[in-house]
This record gives structure tokens, sequence and C-alpha cells, in this order.
């Protein structure tokens, strides 16, 4: 079977998921990419489009005044971050970058899931507050320089710090437009572009709308509760699989 069709059909269903939940999808896509690609040159690819989502929700969604604190915090740990993981990037090899995306997922995976199923026991909602922002963005900018995924981190943040859920979706769609520029920046500033490919972007950016529009239509019509129960669970597999895909190349 054609890799394009391929490709933007794993994008097209990670992006399902991402509609649906809010969190999880660029986990299965980058997953399932490097199935069927090099991890490198997925990452590279898909960072051209990964802000077209986000800021369709922007446009679509009402204005929220974002706290200025709160954004500082994230976007100055994660410029940090991204300067931090594209030099890592550099140099580190495809088998220790699906080990490293691995272990991220896995950590992130667990983390959530103890967030969502033990919340009354270890009180982490109360722990996490509006200043472990600049933490939390160097976290993110370093994953998402690295492997491209870096939202987990700021979505269990922003959860936690912001109740609505409309306004939640709003910071967190203007964080990911933000970091994608950064982080496009950063990667043409440091010459570590490599093995993109550039004839699948447009499709690719026609498949990640049509999966995040599709999600938040089918969201209307499903219990998210359940869904956003199996997402540690999966993120958690997904990280395992990579770990071992990567242990076998070494």
């Amino acid at each position: 079977m054609n890799l394009l069709f391929i490709t933007s059909l794993i994008i097209f269903v990670s992006w399902i998921v991402q509609g649906i939940s809010g969190f999880g999808g660029g986990v299965f896509m980058l997953t399932l990419l490097s199935l069927v690609m090099n991890i490198k040159s997925a990452v590279f690819t898909f960072s051209f489009i990964q802000a077209l989502g986000p800021l369709s929700i922007l446009l679509a969604t009402k204005i929220y005044k974002p706290n200025i604190r709160l954004m500082l915090y994230l976007l100055i740990g994660s410029f940090l971050g991204i300067f931090l993981g594209t030099n890592i990037l550099k140099v580190i090899n495809t088998p220790y970058m699906e080990i490293f995306a691995g272990i991220f997922f896995v950590s992130i995976g667990v983390f959530d899931g103890l967030v969502i199923f033990k919340k009354e026991i270890l009180n982490i909602g109360a722990k996490i507050e509006l200043r472990h922002g600049f933490l939390v963005g160097i976290m993110s900018g370093i994953f998402s320089a690295i492997v491209g995924v870096g939202g987990p981190p700021v979505a269990i943040y922003l959860r936690n710090i912001v109740k609505e859920f409309d306004e939640y979706r709003y910071l967190i769609s203007l964080y990911f437009v933000l970091i994608v520029g950064i982080r496009l920046s950063m990667y043409y500033l440091l010459h570590v572009f490599s093995h993109v490919r550039y004839d699948y972007i447009a499709y690719w950016g026609i498949s990640s709308l049509a999966g995040l529009w599709t999600g938040r239509l089918v969201s209307r019509f499903i219990n998210k509760h359940y869904l956003n129960l199996s997402v540690p669970f999966l993120t958690v597999i997904c990280g395992l699989l990579l770990i071992g895909k990567g242990y076998l190349k070494l």
C-alpha cells in the first residue's frame, strides 16, 4: 500500500483521538508513524503542519484573555527547553531517539493515570501551582524539540490550573501554536532540518484538520469519560513499543 496513504491515514485517526479527548493524538501518531518511516523524518515533516489543528480551534472558538503570568512561565521555560532539546536532537541517533520518546510516553501515561485514578489519594491537583509552569515548559520544550510531542505535560498542568474546559482548550491551543513557531525557528537557526518529506506536508495537513474536526463532531455523541480513562493506558503501551523498537536496533 502507498506510504503516503498509510501515513495520512495514521494522522487522520490520531487526530480523531486528539479531537475527542484533547490529549494523546501526538503520542499515537508518532508511535504509528515510526513503524512505517524514519522517526526523525516523521518529526520534522509533521512539524510544518502541527499548528494547523490548534490554530483552527483558536479561530473557531470563543476568545479568552490568557493569564499572562501562566503563559510567560510556560513560554520562557519552553524556549529554554526547545533550545536544549534541539541541541540534543543534532547528536542523538534513531534508536536512542525512539527509546527517549518511549520513556517519556511511559512516564506521562503513568503520571496522567495517577492524576485520573488516584487524585483524591495523592492530592496532585493541589500540589500543582502557577509557578510550576516554568518547569513544565522546560520539560515540554525538550521533548517537543526531540520527538515532536511535548503537549502532555502542559495538558496535565493546565487541566489542574484552569477549571473551565473551553478555556483550557483555548489556552492549550494557543500554547501549541506559539510553541510550534518557536520550535521551527530553532530548528532553522541551529540547522537540524533533515529527511523532511515536503511532498507529504499538504496531505498530512488536510488529514490532521479532517481528523481533528471529525473527532470534535464524534465527541458530541460519545461518553468522553471512558476514552479519557483509556488514554493513559494506551500512552504507556505506545511508550513500551517505542522502547522495545529502539532497543532492538542497538
